[in-house]
Order: C-alpha cells, then sequence, then structure tokens
C-alpha cells in the first residue's frame, strides 16, 4: 500500500511538473467549443492551471480540495455571465479532464504501476469529473437564480412606474428590449382582486400572465395589476377590472380608470371582466354620493321604514325595471299575478309620490335603488 500511495505522489509531481504543457493541451481541447471564444484566454489558462493541481491533489491527497472548489464555484458564475451554455460547460470540462486523465495513464504506465490500479484511479479521476461538473452547474444555477429574481424585480418597478406615470421615452425604447413591451403597441390596462375564500395568492396573477407574452403582472397593494396584449378573460370569483387599449403613453391614466372601474364593480359586487361601458352610469352612481342620498331620502327612506311589505314593493321596482317595465315578465320573475306587480307598483307610487309612467322620475327612482345597493349604511 505504502508502494502504490509513493508511487502516485510520484505521478502527481511528473504532472505538476508538465503543468504547462498540460494547460496548453486543456486548450486545444477547449477550442472544440465556439462558446468559450467568449471567455478570455488567461481566465481559461487559470482554470486550466486549476485542473492540473487538482488531479495532483486527488493523487497525492493533498488538503486543497475546499479551496479548489470555491474557485470552481466562482469559475462556473463567470461562465454564466459570459454566456456559456451549461451543458456546453459540461462537456468542455469532461474534455478537459479527459486530457488530465490520459496523462495521468501515461506516467503511471512508464512507472510501471499495477493495471488495476492505474484503473482504480483513472475511476476515481472521473468520480473527481463528476463531482466538479456538479458545482460548476450548481454555481451556474444560483446565478441565473439570482438573474432571473434581480430581472423580476427590474420588470416590477418597471411596471409600478408605468402604471403612475414615471416612465419617460427612453425607458419605454429601453424596455423594448428589456421587458418586451412594445413602443407602438396598444395595450389593455387592468386592475384585478380576488374575492375572499381563495388560499392561493398567485392563482390570479398566473391567470392574468397565461399565455399573453408581453403581459407584465405584479402586486399593486392588495390587487394585480398590469398591462396586456389582450383583453383578459374571465376567472371565477374575481373581478378583473379594464380599460383599453391604449398606447404605453397613457397608461397611467388608464390605470387610473381602471382602479375607478374596480372601486365600482366591487361596491356593486361585479365579477368577472367589467368596464366603463359595462358599469355604465353605476360610475356616476357611486361618485356622486351626494345626489344619491338625495335620491334616496325622497324616494326610499320613509319607504324603508314600512318593514318587509316596503321591502316587496322595492323589490318588485326593481324588477320592473330589469325586465324592461314589462309586467308579465315580473310577474313570471316574481312568481306572482300580473295584478300583484301593478298592486305593489301602485303602492309604490303612493306612498313615494312618484310617478312612474314620468320618465324624469323613473330615472331618479333607477338612481335611488342603485345608489341604495352601495349605500354605506
Amino acid at each position: 500500500m505504502a508502494d502504490a500511495e509513493a508511487l502516485l505522489a510520484e505521478v502527481a509531481a511528473r504532472l505538476t511538473a508538465r503543468t504547462d504543457e498540460l494547460v496548453e493541451r486543456q486548450l486545444v481541447a477547449l477550442r472544440a467549443y465556439p462558446a468559450y471564444d467568449r471567455v478570455p484566454v488567461d481566465d481559461l489558462r487559470r482554470s486550466c492551471r486549476r485542473n492540473v493541481l487538482r488531479v495532483a491533489a486527488t493523487l497525492g491527497q493533498h488538503a486543497l480540495l475546499a479551496e479548489v472548489e470555491e474557485d470552481e464555484r466562482a469559475s462556473g458564475q463567470r461562465r454564466a455571465r459570459q454566456g456559456v451554455p451549461s451543458d456546453t460547460v459540461v462537456q468542455a470540462y469532461r474534455a478537459v479532464l479527459a486530457v488530465l486523465r490520459n496523462a495521468f495513464i501515461e506516467e503511471a504506465t512508464t512507472s510501471g504501476a499495477d493495471p488495476r490500479a492505474v484503473l482504480a484511479v483513472a475511476t476515481r479521476l472521473w468520480d473527481l469529473t463528476d463531482q466538479y461538473a456538479g458545482v460548476l452547474v450548481s454555481a451556474r444555477q444560483q446565478v441565473e437564480i439570482d438573474s432571473a429574481r434581480r430581472d423580476e424585480r427590474h420588470r416590477i418597478a418597471f411596471l409600478h412606474r408605468l402604471l403612475v406615470g414615471g416612465v419617460d421615452q427612453a425607458e419605454l425604447v429601453a424596455g423594448q428590449s428589456v421587458h418586451g413591451v412594445l413602443t407602438d403597441g396598444r395595450y389593455w390596462v387592468f386592475r384585478a382582486r380576488e374575492l375572499d375564500g381563495h388560499e392561493d395568492p398567485q392563482r390570479l396573477s398566473r391567470h392574468l400572465e397565461h399565455g399573453n407574452r408581453r403581459s407584465l403582472v405584479a402586486s399593486v397593494e392588495d390587487d394585480i395589476a398590469g398591462i396586456t396584449v389582450t383583453r383578459p378573460v374571465p376567472l371565477a370569483d374575481a373581478v378583473i377590472a379594464v380599460t383599453g387599449p391604449v398606447p404605453l403613453a397613457t397608461v397611467s391614466s388608464a390605470f387610473a380608470e381602471a382602479t375607478r372601474v374596480l372601486n365600482v364593480a366591487l361596491r356593486y359586487r361585479r365579477t368577472g371582466v367589467v368596464d366603463s361601458s359595462s358599469l355604465s352610469v353605476r360610475v356616476a352612481v357611486e361618485q356622486q354620493g351626494e345626489l344619491g342620498e338625495l335620491l334616496h331620502r325622497r324616494y326610499l327612506a320613509r319607504l324603508v321604514k314600512r318593514g318587509p311589505a316596503a321591502a316587496e314593493l322595492i323589490e318588485t321596482v326593481e324588477r320592473w325595471l330589469h325586465e324592461r317595465r314589462s309586467v308579465a315578465a315580473t310577474a313570471r320573475a316574481l312568481s306572482v299575478h300580473e295584478n300583484t306587480v301593478r298592486y305593489r307598483l301602485g303602492r309604490f307610487a303612493q306612498l313615494t309620490d312618484a310617478d312612474l309612467s314620468d320618465t324624469d322620475v323613473l330615472v331618479e327612482v333607477w338612481w335611488a335603488l342603485e345608489y341604495a345597493s352601495i349605500r354605506p349604511s
């Protein structure tokens, strides 16, 4: 055993003495991989020299491996930043270690080593190849993870500034290459919120990003907001307020509108995809609180005090308006006789002094009922 260890130490010393030659042979092997053309030669020489020292340390059982492994991590990170693909890094690493393995076999054979011992050490060197190839890949993955996180932070920051109007033309142009947005494109701007009861906070984000390669999505306060080239589609138990499509230069004003639409939709307990047109004048009802209070007092306040009977009158008027003032359709919807509908409409008019045949009064009653559905109290 002592003779075998001494022989390996002698072979290690011979390989170390051939370091310059072995570095050049490794460089020849690396030139077979065009991706390595972008790596500085001095950088490659350092790595190749380190490979020789690593093999020599393995043969001579020197205490060098921990230090070398740390160097290999740094090397793997540099290759990632230099744009060398990970599969190419592994293939090239195996190629240069094969150069050193063959050199070891040459030296060991010349020294008259037992073929079984040579095979055992060659196997150990292949294990070393796998070990440090793993180190290279792990280091590269960490660089990619860090890069992805950094890119995501930049995307979110860019989107936030875009939504509030803090992006100038130069940054918009840069965003085309960095974030994939099109400066001459038109985008839907949205602000969305999931209703209570969902434990997956990413569900809405994934839904809004799905199939939209050029979408930008991020959390904004308690909501999910962003831009997308296609109009969002509904998602169960979520409300998605949209505006657009608009050019990038007007995204901030569109986002302000989407925020208003979302607030109105939430007060009306709407779900799905909503916009100003689908909410119609309900946007004005939500914004004109003083007018709503005035009309509520005029047509509903006294009536509400009458209890359940008044609730039936209000429900009937609401359904009658929804059914385009059709007594027959209202009766079917409420499962009552048509005369019951007529009586309730008349009773409502009597108690509120509302002439439902007068268009102006009809609009006011509708406004009062819509406001009552979102009234804070």
